[in-house]
């Protein structure tokens, strides 16, 4: 029951997400919430499969991981720009040396790094873990966007940034204390000054 609740946060904040995005869109389902659950449906199942296969980080060749990594994209995804530019769906053009340079240092930094510490994490931790805290980009990324752009978000987002962060820290607390159910705990309590007052009374 205490993992629950803790999956309910995140959804509830990608819910105010979607409204929101609603108000923003005219379509009446925003295809960037389309995408998004099908992209975080297809990340679980790399995860649970990942972590099913390779239990240990001991069983695993990091190097040899993404290395087939990179090769799978280059000979699956790859090939589909071209396809792109002729229907017309996106342009294709060769990027100049500041783009390029730019492509490097996130394609390092926020591909290669990124992903090998989260790897890492979820062999240290867990998938529930290692997979709430890269949900917090959200949150980190729209607070980063208020302190540098000056952008200000709508009242459902800063309401919706509220159970993320807590179900990250609640997933923290519940790991190092295993036998806790801190709501389970609440809602006995809540029983036994009901049942002691009815008593009172009675």
């Amino acid at each position: 029951f205490k993992i629950f609740w803790i999956y309910v946060l995140p959804i509830t904040f990608q819910v105010l997400v979607s409204l929101e995005d609603l108000n923003l869109e005219s379509s009446v389902v925003p295809v960037g919430v389309v995408w998004s659950i099908a992209g975080a449906i297809l990340y679980a199942c790399y995860m649970v499969f990942l972590k099913h296969k390779v239990p240990t980080e001991d069983r695993m060749d990091f190097t040899m991981f993404f290395g087939f990594v990179g090769f799978f994209n280059t000979i699956i995804l790859w090939p589909g720009f071209p396809l792109l530019d002729v229907f017309g769906w996106e342009t294709f053009q060769l990027p100049n040396l500041q783009h390029l340079f730019y492509m490097s240092v996130n394609g390092l930094v926020g591909t290669v790094l990124s992903e090998l510490l989260w790897l890492w994490g979820c062999f240290l931790t867990s998938s529930l873990m290692a997979t709430l805290s890269l949900s917090l980009t959200i949150p980190l990324t729209m607070f980063v966007d208020i302190w540098l752009k000056g952008i200000k978000y709508s009242l459902l987002i800063y309401i919706g940034a509220i159970p993320m962060m807590t179900s990250f820290i609640a997933v923290s607390l519940l790991t190092h204390y295993e036998s806790w159910d801190p709501l389970m705990d609440g809602m006995k309590y809540l029983h036994r000054k009901c049942w002691r007052r009815n008593h009172m009374y009675r």
